[in-house]
């Protein structure tokens, strides 16, 4: 046991050597004065404030010095000026500024030599030669330190001055005989403050260490140079005036202060001048110095301003009760930086929030002089850092921070690594201030199980796929949702002389807005009713569209229109569209009146023309009489047309919603399953059941209930144009599949696209009007398609892949485009270029297939908005040309969207994916506005909830005449609401201008001819590959055929365009498509009942009688089995 301890002490000790121990004196001080920042800093400061006051006390002796000591000055007569230099070297002194001066030069003198004794260390040396030269040489570094010097010139003569008579009676008689006593000897005491300075300094660099930056680099600078300049001026004054002590032309401290200002301003009046060769000396040395040191701190003043406008500030709120958020993004874009500022302060309650930019990247020229636009220059902020330090989080002030936008850039080649550096930002920024709400933006939808803490998360795949796909259930429906979530006033396209500009523009101005029912004036008189009920009658009464609703206001139970079968509650909260919100009406009835008069122009315009500007008034009585007419009939009639039960006065016979009190009639609402005359062999039903999907492509799905396979296929069945034991088509035409194919055209897969399918195989979708998904893809000949992947698409019926090259004439000919319903084009990897040409390749793409497929309805994502215009481009088309410089005249006007009349994008053939960040903008002031778009897409599914889906209207429903009656007629009949409407007009009167109808003919002769080459090679290559005509005219398409997408007939002279939330009196025209909220159904419903022109039956299942005596409206019954 003794052996063990002694061996344990012994490691202890050589450890102690090892790593050098220290538990002296000498390390305790270390730990005091230099290493400990807090104690070090307080020393400093204490030292800073000594020098400044031994140079205050400096400054009383001047004042009161009276040149009495040695003896009085005397009185020069005579022109020669005599210099008594015994002045320059005595002065009198106070006792008590003597004895604090002495205090004071004790005290920094002990502070100088003991910070010298701390700050150096000699090693242990075998040589004591070598111990004893490095001792020697660190007493040569101390006595030549500036600092140094100037503590000995300052303070060691107020030392030796204690030697007094008074104290040192030996000393005496020496004293008296040859020099006076040394407690009058000048000490030019002034040159502490250059001691100061250093002190000063040195403190900063302290408080530095004590926070992360409490001060910054240029406040450092700053600092720096004005301490040099007093330094200098106080140097001046004082020596200046001391040397003329000397001198018959004496001046005090004030005129010598004046004196140095002029000569360092360069001014030099010459009122007053030093007059002998001392005083003349010391401003020579001054001048020198200065011009010694103001250029160098200039310039790296200088330097420092430069790398601040590269790296930014600090950000600190000089009002404490303005609040921020802070956006992290890795790239700074200049429109990906605009986008987000004129989104986020488009809404009121941002103007008073501060923006601060964290980015890793240098602030460039563009974006700079973005941030310097007067909007935003006082509210936006840039700081320089990245979000994984904490030190830039705190310079950006996250803890405080209202929320935090974590955002990635667009043109990115590898998005699952930039998706991984937003998981570590996010990570970052949840361990740095656990309670700051975050806003992300995501890629890849794998990524989303790593951010579930999250507030509000957009991922772009889940979003994109997803609108994509019900772009090709609703056409248009991508320009809808996108002008929908975009803030605007209704304000853009009516300076325009085309009519649908008009209409299209103003019915953008509609937004999603939500309030509470028992806050609400719009909805609190409804409280009790059924929510069809109470959208028909907002609508009819105040404009606006109902939609969804969120029990007792709790957002994760949000419906899309519950039906019938929910009652508004005062708790409830309610989701409509509007063009304003109604917080925002100061008065309430002129708003709302005012907001109907415009709503009435634009459906006089879509339903007039051109004409409708220039028609005169309607005669004020002839209004009124009108107005009076329809308030009397109201509650008579339409609006008790869909209450149940209910007796109502009329006098005019209505024609909509009055239902038989028998049973319906079987022939048109069976609930037997239907005699399958659609399919080509087995019906497809019974391959199929509902329910959710066995296999997922990633963690973080919702439950959505689709039409899946009982059995799961073959993967060898998935591949479209290889032959397998279980089939033997090669090509798509022969599939013979009952409904026309839709392609999507992708560069590489991703987990995303599971999103697409899911829209379009949902259990609401009706069984026989499901379209072949075909997944064209740019695959390499070595590689393959993921099996996790082909294992979820397995379940789905009719969902096919194959490998080629999107430009490729016979890969599309082959996957059947010559007969698509739909294209989808989508680029998953951008291309390494320049910010604004990553979509030259689809662009360059979309444009072959629409040369070669002129009539094929294509889709495609770009990156960047602005290209939009490239999308279809056609020089010749003098049409497009004029949309281009309408555009411009928009963008001058303020707008945010001026792309917004662009045709492709108007007709919903093209989309940005920067639109979706809008979602991510908005969510800060409408926190519902995700989930309810995540509903409309069909990503999520809410139990009892309704789901979006279109038809449209043919010439056989004109008898329904405008959109309040087909309104009052869905939801009368089967509790469905419409929101707007895909209109495709020719460019006629109505539509356009007069000056570009005829120049749209034109084009029209001249364009067939161009055409003429690419349709006979495309006609070729099909005969080559064996699709024979019949392959594309004669698909069947319910029941109805439709033409050859090679021909390029007069679809050119058509143009669509979305209206959002239509005005009652707005006409509807054949082919108009309809966009529509159907109210829930069961999972195991009929086709009949899933069929979305169900609510448009006439007089099936509507009967009236009427009693001409008393001219009484029956009773009305609503067949509850029908809705």
């Amino acid at each position: 046991m003794g052996e063990r301890n002694l061996r344990k002490k012994a490691h202890a000790m050589s450890a102690r050597m090892q790593y050098g121990e220290k538990k002296n004196i000498k390390f305790k001080l270390q730990q005091w004065f230099i290493e400990n920042p807090r104690i070090s800093a307080r020393i400093r400061s204490l030292n800073v404030i000594i020098k400044l006051l031994t140079c205050v006390l400096y400054c009383i002796r001047v004042v009161n010095d009276e040149r009495s000591y040695p003896e009085e000055f005397p009185e020069e007569t005579g022109e020669k000026k005599i210099t008594y230099y015994r002045y320059l070297l005595w002065v009198d002194f106070d006792f008590k500024i003597w004895f604090l001066q002495t205090m004071f030069a004790c005290i920094s003198m002990v502070y100088t030599i003991l910070v010298f004794y701390l700050s150096y260390s000699v090693k242990i040396q075998t040589s004591s030669t070598i111990c004893v030269s490095l001792f020697q040489g660190s007493v040569v570094r101390l006595l030549i330190n500036i600092h140094f010097l100037l503590e000995l010139i300052t303070s060691f003569p107020f030392i030796i001055s204690v030697s007094h008579p008074a104290f040192l009676n030996i000393q005496t008689f020496i004293f008296q005989i040859f020099i006076p006593s040394l407690t009058y000897l000048y000490v030019p005491v002034f040159l502490n403050c250059w001691l100061a300075k250093g002190a000063l300094q040195a403190m900063m660099n302290d408080l530095n260490r004590t926070s992360f930056i409490s001060s910054s680099a240029l406040f450092r600078q700053l600092v720096l140079l004005f301490s040099v300049l007093a330094c200098l001026i106080f140097t001046g004054m004082c020596s200046i005036e001391h040397l003329q002590r000397a001198r018959g032309k004496r001046i005090d401290l004030f005129t010598s202060f004046y004196f140095t200002m002029v000569t360092f301003s360069t001014v030099g009046y010459g009122d007053w001048f030093p007059d002998y060769w001392a005083s003349q000396l010391c401003v020579v040395i001054l001048i020198c110095v200065a011009l010694g040191l103001i250029p160098k701190q200039l310039d790296e003043l200088g330097q420092t301003w430069s790398e601040r406008q590269k790296s930014g500030t600090d950000f600190s709120s000089w009002n404490g009760t303005e609040s921020h958020v802070v956006v992290t993004i890795t790239t700074l874009e200049v429109e990906f930086i605009r986008d987000f500022l004129e989104e986020f302060y488009a809404h009121s309650e941002n103007q008073r929030i501060q923006v601060v930019l964290l980015s890793p990247a240098e602030l460039d020229n563009q974006t700079r002089m973005l941030l310097k636009i007067p909007l935003w220059n006082n509210r936006v902020h840039y700081v320089r850092g990245s979000s994984l330090r904490d030190e830039d989080l705190e310079r950006a002030k996250v803890t405080s921070a209202k929320a935090c936008f974590i955002l990635s850039a667009r043109h990115v080649n590898r998005k699952v690594a930039t998706d991984e550096h937003t998981v570590l930002r996010s990570w970052a920024i949840k361990d740095f201030a656990p309670n700051i709400r975050q806003y992300v933006q995501i890629f890849r939808a794998e990524t989303k199980m790593h951010i579930e803490h999250a507030e509000v998360l957009i991922c772009e795949d889940e979003f994109k796929y997803a609108l994509l796909a019900n772009n090709c259930i609703c056409p248009g429906i991508s320009t809808f949702i996108t002008l929908l979530m975009h803030t605007s006033r209704g304000e853009e396209g009516q300076k325009s002389t085309e009519p649908w500009h008009k209409v299209y523009g103003f019915h953008s101005g509609n937004e999603m807005y939500q309030i509470r029912v028992q806050d609400s004036k719009f909805f609190g008189e409804y409280v009790g009713k059924s929510f069809s009920s109470t959208s028909f009658h907002a609508h009819k009464e105040y404009g606006i569209g109902l939609i969804a609703v969120a029990p007792d206001g709790d957002t994760t139970k949000m419906k899309l229109n519950p039906g019938p079968s929910h009652t508004i509650q005062p708790t409830d909260t309610v989701y409509y569209m509007g063009l304003t919100s109604e917080e925002s009406l100061t008065d309430f009835r002129k708003g709302i009146q005012s907001q109907q008069k415009r709503a009435n122009v634009a459906s006089t315009i879509a339903n007039v023309g051109s004409v409708a500007v220039d028609m005169p008034r309607t005669d004020k009585v002839d209004l009124g009489t009108r107005k009076k007419k329809k308030r009397k009939e109201r509650a008579a009639d339409e609006i008790h047309l869909i209450e149940v039960g209910e007796h109502v006065q009329s006098s005019r016979r209505p024609s909509i919603a009055m239902v038989t009190e028998g049973k319906i009639d079987s022939s048109s609402d069976s609930d037997q399953e239907e005699t399958c005359d659609k399919c080509r062999g087995p019906c497809i039903q019974h391959k199929l059941q509902r329910t959710y999907p066995q296999v997922r492509t990633y963690i973080g799905t919702s439950n959505t209930v689709c039409h899946m396979m009982r059995e799961k296929r073959a993967l060898c069945c998935l591949k479209l144009n290889e032959k397998c034991e279980h089939k033997n088509a090669v090509s798509a035409h022969e599939y013979n599949w009952r409904n026309r194919p839709i392609i999507l055209a992708a560069d590489r897969t991703s987990s995303g696209m599971y999103n697409l399918v899911i829209p379009l195989r949902a259990y609401y979708r009706p069984v026989h009007d499901l379209h072949p998904i075909i997944i064209l893809l740019e695959l390499e000949e070595q590689d393959s398609l993921n099996d996790a992947f082909l294992d979820a698409i397995s379940y789905f019926p009719d969902v096919y892949w194959m490998k080629g090259k999107i430009g490729n004439l016979d890969c599309l000919l082959t996957a059947g485009v010559s007969s698509a319903e739909h294209v989808v084009v989508v680029k998953e990897t951008a291309v390494i270029a320049e910010e604004h040409t990553a979509d030259c390749n689809t662009i360059i793409t979309v444009q072959k297939i629409h040369r070669m497929f002129p009539r094929l309805r294509m889709i495609t994502e770009l990156t960047h908005a602005s290209n939009m215009r490239f999308v279809q481009f056609n020089p010749h088309n003098a049409y497009s040309l004029a949309q281009s410089r309408f555009e411009k005249k928009e963008r001058k006007r303020g707008s945010h969207m001026p792309f917004m009349f662009r045709l492709p994008f108007a007709q919903g053939g093209v989309f940005s994916a920067n639109m979706l960040d809008r979602l991510l903008y908005q969510a800060i002031i409408k926190p519902f506005v995700v989930d309810l778009v995540r509903l409309l897409l069909g990503i999520d599914q809410q139990k009892d909830g309704g789901y979006l889906t279109s038809f449209v209207i043919t010439s056989d429903d004109l008898w329904i005449r405008n959109y309040g009656r087909l309104y009052q007629k869905l939801c009368s009949s089967v509790a469905d609401i419409p929101i707007g409407i895909f209109r495709t007009k020719k460019m006629d009167t109505k539509t356009v201008s007069l000056d570009l109808q005829e120049q749209c003919k034109d084009f029209e002769s001249t364009e067939m001819s161009r055409n003429k080459d690419m349709y006979d090679h495309v006609k070729n290559r099909m005969k080559l590959l064996n699709i024979k005509d019949s392959h594309t005219f004669n698909w069947r398409f319910g029941a109805r055929c439709r033409s050859s997408v090679l021909e390029g007939s007069d679809e050119k002279s058509l143009i669509s365009y979305v209206i959002i939330n239509p005005a009652q009196d707005l006409e509807l025209e054949s082919g108009d498509i309809v966009y529509v909220i159907r109210s829930p159904i069961r999972k195991d419903a009929t086709n009949a009942r899933i069929n979305p022109r169900r609510g448009l039956r006439r007089s099936k299942n509507v009967s009236e009688t009427m009693d001409s005596a008393n001219n009484q409206v029956p009773t009305i019954v609503v067949d509850e089995n029908n809705l």
